[in-house]
């Protein structure tokens, strides 16, 4: 299991701002580690989706986050993107540098 400093030095080794940061220990602190949707991750900010686009871009770009475009039906019944986001997996980096 690692410890919390192994968790957080990804992000604590990059230019982040500190709203960025604030919003990774939420992903770390908060998910399992899986795909988490875009307005459920900024209510858990307390925050609205429109207002964490550019500090998703600075974890994205500090490569300790990805995220992904699924296309599906929303709310409203019609056909539209939604964004996921979620922690890079160490694990599968590791594997693929070895091989």
């Amino acid at each position: 299991m690692a410890t919390p400093t192994d968790v957080l030095t990804p992000a604590l080794a990059s230019g982040i701002s500190d709203r960025a940061f604030r919003m990774y220990c939420v992903l770390v602190l908060r998910t399992d580690g899986g795909w988490v949707p875009v307005p459920l991750f900024a209510g858990m900010c307390g925050m609205r989706s429109h207002q964490i686009r550019l500090f998703l871009t600075e974890l994205r770009t500090a490569g300790v986050i990805e995220t992904e475009r699924r296309y599906g039906v929303g709310a409203t019944g019609r056909k539209t993107w939604h964004t996921f986001v979620r922690l890079v997996d160490d694990n599968a980096t590791a594997t693929e540098g070895a091989a």
